[in-house]
């Protein structure tokens, strides 16, 4: 169960870092703003997801 947790905070971390990356640069081009609001918004919602992850494999971690 520690790998897990330790896979969970990895996929975070390089989630956490993806979005620091692709939001500015979703928001600066101006080409399909509808697609790259649809991204911004579904990159929100995996990070989201991948912290309640987190969340609930820690509470198997002693």
């Amino acid at each position: 169960m520690q790998i897990l947790n330790t896979l969970t905070v990895l996929a975070l971390v390089v989630m956490s870092f993806a979005m620091i990356v692709a939001v500015p640069v979703l928001y600066a081009s101006n080409e399909d703003s509808g697609n790259s609001n649809r991204l911004i918004l579904l990159g929100g919602i995996a990070w989201v997801a991948l912290v309640l992850l987190n969340w609930g494999v820690s509470f198997f971690v002693v």
